[in-house]
């Protein structure tokens, strides 16, 4: 039997064989002795030295595809806890989770049409719970390949072929699919990056929109207060000169009510005589200047001297 450190020695050099090995050959050459032929010992050599060789570069590439399965796990794991961060770079943020990123139909290209330009063909895109789906179960298929260490004939050989080669397919797709999951990874942060300054130029222009408003509704407010103030003393003064030009009518009337001219006086003074409303009368000399009414008897009367 062979060992994956025993084949690593004689990848370079002659097989070295067990004293198993050895005590055959002995006895290849004392049966040759009694009469068996040279060629049959040759065939017999020759198959132990072709089972040794298989043996070691079955284990070879055993251990090849160990290291690319080591290499490959150790890659999506790290894939598959990258993606768990909502932190954004450049600290652009927190974003939603990748897990709930919803996939993409494909678009068909369409030609241009006079004006309007023509529309690339985009693929369809994976959702994110689809994509880390994929590589934790090819991760999971990959761990249950086995590679035995261990060669004793040519059948244990060839499985070991078989399983290194499953096991690089199995890495190279692993690989494959941890690129597009980081690489649509990298894209969401990008979108997420944009969506959230988006939301926040959109908050800031509301904040500005709303701050405007405000100001401008304090303005009118502040107009309507001054144009109430002005009329409020406009009323007042208007009410005070009202009260002013009143007040000094009054007072006119008063003064100038005892001694009219509408009404002449009882005696002296220059002012006309009224006639006498009844049955006549002379007015006594000396009244209106000497000018009396004397009465015809009828309600009225002309003037004669007194």
């Amino acid at each position: 039997m062979i060992t994956t450190d025993e084949a690593s020695s004689t990848a370079t050099k002659a097989p070295k064989f067990s004293t198993k090995h050895t005590a055959f050959l002995t006895a290849g050459v004392l049966i040759l002795a009694g009469g068996i032929t040279l060629a049959s010992v040759g065939v017999a050599n020759a198959n132990a030295a072709e089972t040794a060789r298989q043996c070691v570069v079955a284990l070879k590439n055993g251990a090849e595809a160990t290291e690319s399965v080591k290499a490959s796990a150790a890659t999506s794991l790290t894939a598959l806890e990258a993606v768990k961060n909502v932190v954004l770079p450049h600290e652009a943020g927190t974003s939603t989770d990748y897990a709930l990123r919803p996939g993409a139909e494909a678009v068909e290209a369409v030609p241009a049409i006079e004006a309007v330009p023509a529309v690339e063909a985009i693929p369809a895109r994976a959702s994110g719970a689809e994509l880390i789906a994929a590589v934790t179960d090819q991760g999971v298929a990959l761990g249950a390949i086995k590679i035995s260490t261990e060669c004793t004939d040519r059948n244990e050989a060839a499985a070991i072929v078989a399983a290194s080669a499953n096991a690089k397919a199995a890495a190279t797709a692993l690989d494959t699919s941890v690129t597009t999951l980081t690489d649509d990874f990298a894209v969401f942060q990008a979108e997420e990056a944009a969506r959230i300054a988006a939301e926040i130029e959109v908050a800031r222009i509301a904040a500005e929109a709303e701050a405007a408003r405000i100001a401008a509704e304090e303005t009118a407010r502040a107009a309507a207060e001054e144009a109430a103030r002005q009329a409020a003393e406009a009323e007042a003064a208007r009410k005070a000169a009202s009260k002013s030009s009143g007040g000094s009518f009054g007072e006119t009337k008063k003064s100038t009510g005892g001694g009219g001219s509408t009404t002449p006086p009882s005696s002296g003074g220059g002012g006309s005589v009224a006639p006498p409303s009844g049955g006549g009368g002379v007015v006594p000399p000396g009244s209106n200047n000497g000018v009396c009414w004397d009465s015809n008897g009828m309600g009225g009367g002309v003037k004669v001297p007194c």
